[in-house]
């Protein structure tokens, strides 16, 4: 696992960001080539270290751009840090070998045809990767547009021009996206501090990057477009630490449906495409943009505004229609209207005509000057309840736009500690006040839902800022070893599905309630462990092959006596032969008929990606129609289990309704905690369902009444 050391986690990558030397290998004259486009940026760029060209036609060429050509990497008298690759894909693996003999540390491979083309693309790639490791060698890529660092100063990449000198890391899986977003942001004047394109990730990843990045004084945010994130864990932690120094900001692709796979079980039906990268965001701390419009507003907030303190804002307008969507779109991502002083409306009273809205969001009316616009915002600044003031400006007759915009500028400065988001509405008329805003670091939006979502990104990144790290994660007591020899045996008789008995056993070994459970292989241990268990009583198919037993008639409620266990075995065993003559029918369990509580359904299923998720939600028979469920990632600190139940429907029935007593919340939570253990102390669980699971009045406990438990499939 990579570990963050402070200037060290930054000086991992410095020779690949900062280098003192590169090599363009396949460098050329003619501008149609990338090699050529390379050497250009490369030159122009004015990077100040040592740049030589490499191609077999030296002699020929002589120098290109004024940089000398070299026939091959070992004629070069000098060290080099980084080789920028643009020559056929077929010729790198030997090439490779070149540069480990010259003990280059880092290579940027801009060159496709690897595995985004097939199965030889890949085994191509592969061969790359383990000279690589050979010698030492970090990859960037390959199939990437470049590296650039405009703090270096470095374009080695064939992009069609520079990017602003700014203060935002931006990574991309896709190196078409980048180009189209340089030149957006050129411009929109957005600048950034490195624009690093990841290609295929053969080595190095986002993962890597965000931890270089994190010391990076050049660096105020992080930016990332992912298709994939090669390692969760790592992602994880690493994010953890570096999102408590500065704000990393991802947008995701394949959200959709689409890209999920089937699951068997209650848990893994409602676990939708795209659930674990949310939970895992924010689990280490990262913030999700929906689009890419939403990743640069995110990212112009945070290059501009301090973090608030809390999310509590003002909202200033001079028209109510825009001061009523903002204040619609601020409630939907959780800011809240702060409540302002009588003194504060009393000195508006005193400047502001009397039709004027002295409550919030403040309406200055359509007649607000600029002078208007500078004392109510430099008051709502000043107000004690307020975290953030978001000025909302539309062009009438009588605005002033720029000399509003200066007023802004001006307060600011007096008031560095609060963030203020500035929307504009307009263009033609406002278009010089707006670039003026920008120009002076204050973000400005065309629309009400854009600024007040950036405001939000602030509010959210200040939470999670906060969020306490796992060391707070309970340390319940439970029985690993009891649970250690059910796997085994499972295992050990080539099963990956356990028997509801062992389910169970499992359950209990990490102090989950469950009721008196029995496992009849006759009718005549059927009528025994009836009468030992004490009626009424519940009887349930037991077979690995069998998911849904209720459609079956493989569940039978409320058996009363001895003779009619006996008789309910046999019937249960025909219904499941009749429905499923196919399958391995074992036995039946018997278990303790419980009294009727709250239904809800607990589960986990298993990530390849980030490990295991817990669930929470309503159960019955209506789980996966309403699908009312919430997830967090394993292990799960109390906060965590609380936040996730709190973010269900179901949770406002167990805090009790209409007179009703609220349920045992605390020993739901207290259960989710114990499921999040099981799962992370064995990584063999693919997928862990308790439906039903009853919760009780306050203080009164739970029950799980049905476990399911599959572990990963023996190959």
């Amino acid at each position: 696992m990579l570990i963050l050391g402070g200037i060290l986690a930054l000086k991992k990558l410095e020779k690949l960001l900062h280098p003192d030397s590169v090599a363009i290998i396949g460098a050329s004259p003619d501008k149609k080539k990338v090699g050529y486009a390379v050497l250009r940026n490369m030159v122009y760029s004015g990077f100040k270290g040592r740049l030589y060209a490499i191609n077999p036609k030296a002699a020929q060429y002589g120098e290109i751009e004024g940089v000398k050509v070299f026939t091959n990497i070992s004629e070069i008298p000098d060290t080099i840090d980084l080789a920028v690759v643009c020559i056929p894909a077929r010729f790198i693996p030997s090439l490779m070998d070149e540069l480990g003999k010259k003990d280059v540390k880092y290579a940027a491979i801009i060159t496709a045809g690897f595995k985004e083309t097939g199965t030889e693309g890949a085994k191509l790639e592969q061969q790359i990767v383990d000279v690589a490791n050979k010698y030492g060698i970090r990859i960037v890529g390959p199939n990437i547009l470049g590296v650039i660092d405009t703090s270096a100063p470095m374009n080695a990449s064939f992009a069609e021009r520079s990017p602003i000198k700014g203060e935002i890391a931006f990574l991309s899986q896709s190196g078409a996206l980048l180009t189209g977003i340089l030149d957006w942001s050129r411009a929109e004047g957005i600048g950034y501090s490195s624009f690093v394109s990841l290609g295929n990730k053969a080595d190095l990843d986002e993962t890597d990057f965000i931890e270089a990045l994190a010391d990076d004084e050049h660096t105020l945010a992080i930016l990332a477009y992912l298709e994939s994130i090669n390692r969760g864990k790592e992602f994880i932690e690493v994010c953890k630490e570096v999102t408590r120094r500065k704000p990393v900001i991802v947008i995701k692709s394949g959200r959709s449906e689409a890209g999920s796979k089937a699951a068997s079980s209650h848990t893994g039906s409602m676990t939708g495409a795209d659930t674990t990268y949310d939970v895992a965001f924010e689990k280490c701390g990262v913030i999700r943009a929906d689009n890419a419009q939403e990743l640069f507003d995110m990212a112009f907030a945070f290059s501009y505004m301090p973090i608030p303190k809390g999310n509590k804002i003002a909202i200033i307008t001079n028209a109510g229609g825009p001061g009523i969507l903002a204040t619609d779109e601020a409630e939907r991502n959780g800011l809240k209207l702060a409540t302002l002083s009588s003194e504060f409306k009393e000195q508006l009273r005193e400047f502001l005509p009397p039709a004027a809205n002295f409550n919030n969001p403040i309406d200055a009316l359509g007649t607000a000057q600029a002078e208007d616009y500078g004392r109510v915002i430099e008051l709502a600044l000043k107000e004690e309840e307020v975290d953030g003031v978001i000025v909302i400006l539309t062009p009438q007759a009588m605005t002033e736009g720029q000399e509003t915009a200066d007023k802004i500028v001006e307060i600011r400065k007096k008031y560095p500690d609060k963030p203020v988001i500035s929307i504009f509405i307009g263009g033609e008329i406002l278009g010089p006040s707006i670039y003026f805003l920008k120009k002076h670091r204050i973000p400005c939006y065309p629309h009400p839902e854009r600024g007040v979502k950036a405001m939000a990104a602030l509010v959210e990144y200040a939470r999670k800022r906060e969020k306490p790290l796992d060391d707070d994660i309970p340390n319940l007591v439970r029985d690993k070893e009891k649970v250690r020899k059910i796997f085994d045996k499972v295992k050990s008789e080539k099963r990956f599905n356990l028997l509801g008995t062992e389910a169970i056993e499992v359950a209990v070994a990490y102090g989950i309630r469950t009721p008196p459970t029995r496992l009849a292989r006759s009718k005549e241990e059927a009528g025994i462990f009836a009468e030992e268990i004490g009626f009424p009583i519940v009887m349930k198919i037991t077979s690995p092959d069998i998911v849904h037993k209720t459609d079956i008639g493989g569940v039978k409620l409320g058996i009363q006596s001895k003779e009619e266990a006996i008789n309910t075995y046999v019937e249960i065993i025909e219904n499941a032969k009749k429905h499923h003559p196919n399958a391995q029918i074992l036995a039946v369990d018997i278990q303790k008929m419980e009294s009727v509580g709250r239904e809800l359904i607990v589960g986990s299923m298993k990530d390849p990606q980030f490990g295991s998720l817990v669930m929470v939600g309503m159960g019955g028979v209506y789980a996966n129609f309403f699908k009312d469920v919430a997830f967090g990632l394993a292990p799960l600190t109390k906060r965590e289990a609380e936040k996730m139940l709190e973010q269900t429907k179901v949770y406002s029935l167990l805090k009790g309704v209409r007179g009703e007593k609220p349920s045992d919340i605390e020993s739901v939570i207290d259960t989710l905690l114990r499921i999040a253990l099981l799962v992370n102390d064995f990584h063999e669980i693919k997928e862990l369902d308790i439906n039903p699971f009853f919760v009780y009045e306050e203080n009164q406990g739970i029950s799980a009444l049905d476990v399911k438990i599959t572990l990963n499939k023996i190959e």
